[in-house]
């Protein structure tokens, strides 16, 4: 096995000078495979570095899956516990259980590996067009598809609701809530007008451009969710909300009600984990069974066409003058964010 692709999850704690604990807090991270054989001792030498307290490496997992996306199902799960970073409360029952969810996640995880790199080769090729008939196998897989999307529908309806309660707390709107919620401005990001380009220039697109596969992948007979009233009614309000490039966002404090509302969103951020895992492990297995061709009827279509594809960067090397003219600055955006952690009792 390539060290490459061995990584490992680290659970760390501090102790004092005395050897006690320093608070029921662990730190969970990761350490990708290299050459070297890096370890998770490695990583806490790193971490050491400049901290009085002395790091301990209670535990680790070793996984053969993408370590990143261990780490961060992990750290989803957890999220109620987080309380900044990688940092994790752990209360009164220890670091096992957080060590063994991990292990149980990775499982899961490293039983996807020969499926993973099966859809990954399919995805490098165009499909031939053909559909199959719907096996039993197919049937099954689907219907538990669409149950799983029921339940992530149902979930994310409480988690969207709670965030724009709390986006619309305020009714003089752009206000941070201290430990929950904050705005951030986005700075304008260049777009570059491939479709006008290639129109005006269709010899340099042609020298320029490369081939790729453009990957579709749909569930038929698939749900569609539908909004409450209350739902509704909290977006119209939002979107009169209004910026301008020198706003500053204001801070106020939490309350019991904030508190209420932000526990309920990390609480469906918790739930919706295993069941946005099982669906695209689900979605896995329909793609294995559609391999070269196009989908399976009634069930799915996963369509992998060639289509020419220019970056900005590539006219800028070749022409800079040129691109300049086919590149334009956007609007300044505003995002509304939830912290996935608390960082204060409740």
């Amino acid at each position: 096995m390539d060290k490459k692709n061995i990584g490992f999850i680290y659970f760390m704690t501090e102790r004092d000078l005395f050897g006690y604990p320093c608070g029921p807090y662990v730190k969970i991270g990761l350490v990708k495979g290299n050459d070297c054989g890096r370890s998770s001792f490695e990583r806490r030498k790193e971490h050491q570095t400049g901290n009085p307290r002395e790091i301990i490496v209670e535990a680790e997992v070793k996984t053969y899956a993408q370590v990143s996306t261990l780490e961060s199902l992990v750290h989803q799960r957890l999220a109620k516990y987080r309380i900044h970073g990688e940092w994790f409360n752990y209360g009164e029952d220890g670091i096992h259980p957080y060590v063994e969810l991990t292990k149980k996640i990775n499982e899961d995880l490293e039983g996807q590996i020969k499926d993973n790199l099966l859809i990954n080769q399919y995805a490098l090729i165009e499909d031939n067009g053909e559909e199959l008939k719907p096996s039993a196998e197919a049937k099954d897989i689907h219907n538990e598809l669409l149950e799983t999307k029921k339940e992530i529908i149902k979930i994310k309806n409480v988690k969207d609701l709670a965030k724009l309660k709390l986006r619309s707390f305020d009714r003089n709107f752009f206000k941070d809530v201290e430990g929950i919620c904050f705005y951030e401005k986005i700075k304008p990001q260049e777009k570059f007008d491939k479709v006008n380009f290639e129109k005006d220039h269709p010899d340099i697109f042609k020298k320029l451009s490369v081939d790729i596969i453009n990957s579709s992948f749909n569930i038929k007979k698939d749900l569609k969710n539908k909004k409450s009233e209350e739902f509704k009614k909290l977006e119209e309000l939002i979107e009169g909300q209004k910026f301008t490039n020198n706003y500053s966002f204001d801070s106020i404090n939490r309350n019991k009600d904030l508190i209420k509302l932000h526990s309920r969103w990390l609480d469906a951020h918790v739930e919706l984990q295993p069941c946005e895992f099982k669906k695209k492990l689900l979605e896995n297995k329909l793609k294995v069974l559609v391999g070269e061709r196009q989908g399976i009827k009634d069930i799915c279509s996963w369509k992998r066409k060639k289509k020419k594809q220019i970056t900005k960067n590539a006219v800028l090397k070749y022409d800079s003058s040129l691109a300049s003219k086919y590149i334009s600055l956007g609007e300044p955006q505003i995002r509304f964010i939830v912290n996935d952690y608390r960082p204060y009792y409740f």
